[in-house]
């Protein structure tokens, strides 16, 4: 993108910008964008399912030969062990928070941990069980959910309500609907289609991060 990047750090508290690896499991064009757009997120997700364990490691060193900082990277999955404390985080579904034990947990408690959940009730097993923020969604209607309704604003707000960490809302995300979302309690969101969809993502990651700045003096 033409011009210099927002200068920003993340700072534990502030409105946090996800970008989300749309499952395609395309790594050289997944490694392009993320090199294009880190500068503009707060963290970068690799959320291929299909790909094992120590794939997805492989994905986030060839991030990291890109130049992006490993405090930036979130792998999504439960496998992760004391040898991969340094990456930014671990992100579960709710497949792994109903397999959860201790002895998973143990394996990511020096990690920051993000849950997926879709409703009050999985918000609150969530935080109970060790979840340092989660992820809300689909708040508004999503190309990658296209038979499903979108949960909306209002059960965004309940689920903020109902919990002490972070929430992040995903789904149908825009520049346009961050204040409604940072309105409804949200501390941050998540996109997919948004960024990796768009003809320059960089431009569409600073459209996210200038709306988000947009909206800073409106929340103090």
């Amino acid at each position: 993108m033409n011009g210099t990047a927002i200068s920003h750090e993340h700072v534990q508290g502030s409105f946090e910008l996800h970008v989300v690896s749309t499952g395609a499991g395309d790594q050289a064009t997944f490694v392009k964008v993320a090199k294009d757009v880190w500068p503009w997120v707060d963290y970068i997700h690799i959320r291929e399912k299909q790909l094992t364990w120590q794939e997805k490691v492989d994905w986030a060193e060839s991030l990291r030969g890109v130049g992006v900082p490993f405090c930036r990277i979130v792998i999504n999955g439960s496998e992760l062990n004391s040898q991969n404390e340094n990456y930014g985080g671990v992100h579960w579904g709710q497949e792994a928070i109903r397999n959860y034990n201790n002895d998973v947990l143990s394996n990511v408690q020096r990690l920051r941990l993000g849950v997926s959940v879709h409703s009050m009730d999985e918000a609150k097993i969530a935080e109970e069980q060790g979840a340092d923020y989660l992820f809300f969604g689909h708040v508004y209607s999503t190309n990658s959910k296209p038979d499903l309704e979108p949960r909306g604003l209002n059960a965004l707000a309940e689920v903020c309500r109902c919990v002490s960490i972070p929430v992040i809302a995903i789904g149908g995300i825009e520049p346009g609907n961050i204040h409604a979302i940072r309105s409804a309690g949200a501390r941050g969101v998540a996109v997919i289609s948004n960024v990796w969809a768009s003809d320059s993502p960089d431009r569409a990651a600073a459209s996210l991060r200038q709306a988000i700045v947009g909206t800073e003096s409106l929340s103090r």
